[in-house]
């Protein structure tokens, strides 16, 4: 009997085996003609949006990622960075396949000084930039120099050019990974999780950008006393790593605007002819792009170089009807806010010898943006200077618009005209009086405009007649009431510093290139690539302070439970044989 029912068990056992072994050997092979990736995550942390995942299966030429965040001396937040990287790109590969390859690099990693410096080189020349981490130790405080950024590259082979040959397309970019809040430290675990969120979009936008055969043609106006070539030097060429960028005069040319992406309209100073802005007017109305940057005063710190007051009058643009048509109105004020820049002033110094001593400049507002838009995510500090405010206007439902930057809590705007001087620089302001807060610097308009036009049925241009059009394409039109945010300074050597660069402080506020670049990358780009921004992970970041406070008590969980749970298992194993045995 007894050995009957050992018998019988026994062949449970072999049949549950068997049947195991079956089922795993049926999913492996299974496996190999069926691909599934299962993500447990509530913020599906480890999934590709289906936009990355289409455009990686369909890659038509190869991709090569190089990562410079390597190395075993990487501080442990930044260590951490690189291992999300590191998934993030594994992810890449599944999809993109043997065209689709990276690699890490330490490029401090050699003992040669010369090849480091090579590297480094190479780094800057892509706009890289590194940052520098204090280590803390009982002996020294020493820094570590950590590259938080990628290069991207492109490869086509047997693209036929202009003369019937094979060519090869080649293109590389550099991206700098690391989105650092300037209020914190550069590893704070804040920047790296707004780092890691935003990982996806950097490195497939790259590759779409770099992937299309003719790059999508902007082109910067001209003709109405622009800011010039040399002001927007940098922004240019930051914008030719995706663009073709050209430059010229409208001259009421109707039609001269088509086949461009976006038109960027830069800190003009003259009137438009109604001829050009006709010619404006009817691209938006075909589906046209345009980025309005735009002062609608004439303050400028050259105004105050040559004398002691300088009015402040406003800009006679020709504009205002056109742009109040569309669903906006900029306003002949001044925006001060006490979160801003400094400016560097003459003073008496020691033994009566002038120096320069820095003061709070109100005029100069330091902009950062709360606003989730893929535009203005997790964007950097901006500067502006003698910013506007912009009014929302009109009743047109079908015209979208969203606010993308706004003036701080403390803030106000002073109506033009006035007098701007640097009287009571030095006096401390008084909060109370900044009490009109958030003021709109930057606005998106989106939809099918109405035409400034249309009301009349044409216009004769050069002896040509031309029909209006009206509203046959919904476009897009970004405006800043402030024409410096792309104007990069000067050095008195006539070179042109980085966009963002105040000569005063020395710091250069990375916001003012991110915001354009972004601006003109949802202007031009693809809807579904540009969502890919918006996508949300949960902030899981230690608490350090509560860490620190319940440390023993945490310390004593994890030691006592373990051993209580084993000893109660064993117990009750313990009485459950005894009870079993005991019967027999």
């Amino acid at each position: 009997m007894e050995t009957s029912i050992k018998e019988t068990n026994r062949r449970r056992s072999l049949r549950f085996l068997a049947i195991t072994i079956a089922v795993i050997v049926a999913v492996n092979f299974i496996s190999n003609f069926v691909f599934t990736r299962i993500d447990l995550t509530s913020d599906r942390h480890f999934s590709l949006t289906d936009f990355t995942r289409d455009y990686l299966s369909d890659l038509q030429g190869s991709v090569m990622v190089r990562v410079y965040l390597d190395g075993d001396e990487l501080p442990v937040s930044f260590g951490r960075m690189r291992d999300e990287i590191r998934s993030k790109l594994e992810e890449f590969k599944i999809y993109g396949g043997n065209k689709f390859a990276y690699t890490f690099i330490n490029p401090t990693q050699s003992d040669n000084k010369d090849a480091r410096y090579g590297i480094y080189k190479q780094l800057f020349d892509l706009g890289l930039r590194p940052v520098e981490i204090d280590n803390h130790t009982e002996e020294q405080t020493t820094k570590t120099m950590i590259f938080p950024c990628a290069v991207v590259s492109y490869t086509l082979e047997g693209k036929t050019g202009t003369d019937n040959h094979d060519t090869t397309l080649f293109r590389e970019i550099g991206l700098n990974l690391l989105k650092a809040d300037p209020r914190l430290d550069p590893g704070d675990e804040q920047n790296i999780f707004n780092s890691v969120e935003t990982l996806e979009y950097e490195i497939i936008n790259a590759i779409y950008r770099l992937s299309q055969i003719e790059k999508p043609r902007i082109a910067f106006i001209d003709g109405h006393g622009e800011a010039s070539d040399e002001q927007l030097v940098d922004i240019s060429t930051s914008l030719s790593d995706y663009y073709d960028v050209r430059r010229g005069n409208i001259g009421g040319r109707v039609g001269v605007l088509d086949g461009f992406s976006a038109v960027i309209i830069a800190k003009p100073t003259k009137p438009f002819s109604e001829d050009d802005k006709f010619v404006i007017d009817q691209y938006i109305m075909q589906g046209g792009n345009v980025l309005w940057l735009i002062d609608a005063t004439t303050a400028t710190m050259d105004s105050l170089m040559t004398r002691e007051v300088a009015a402040v009058l406003p800009a006679e643009l020709n504009l205002e009807d056109m742009l109040f048509t569309y669903g906006v109105r900029l306003n002949a004020n001044i925006i001060r806010d006490l979160q801003c820049s400094q400016i560097g002033l003459a003073v008496a110094g020691a033994g009566g010898q002038p120096q320069i001593k820095l003061f709070p400049w109100d005029y100069y507002p330091v902009i950062i943006s709360h606003v989730k838009n893929p535009i203005t995510k997790h964007l950097n500090y901006l500067l502006c200077q003698f910013a506007g405010t912009i009014d929302t206007v009109g009743t047109n439902s079908v015209i979208g618009k969203t606010i993308l930057l706004q003036s701080g809590k403390y803030s106000k705007y002073i109506n033009a005209p006035f007098s701007l001087s640097f009287e009571g620089v030095s006096q401390r302001p008084d909060p109370n009086d900044f009490n009109k807060p958030y003021n709109n610097i930057a606005v998106l308009l989106e939809g099918n405009f109405e035409s400034l036009y249309k009301e009349r049925r044409g216009r004769t241009i050069n002896g040509n007649y031309y029909h209006t059009k009206t509203s046959e394409r919904p476009s897009k039109q970004i405006v800043v009431s402030d024409g410096d945010i792309a104007i990069n300074d000067i050095s008195p050597k006539g070179e042109p510093y980085p966009l963002g660069f105040d000569r005063n402080t020395q710091n250069t506020f990375k916001g003012n290139k991110e915001f354009i670049l972004n601006a003109v990358n949802y202007l031009t780009g693809n809807g579904d690539l540009l969502e890919i921004r918006l996508k949300e992970m949960k902030v899981r970041i230690l608490d350090k302070q509560r860490a620190q406070k319940e440390r023993s008590f945490w310390a004593v969980i994890n030691v006592v439970v373990p051993l209580l749970i084993i000893g109660v298992a064993g117990a009750v194993i313990f009485v459950v044989r005894k009870r079993k045995y005991s019967k027999k």
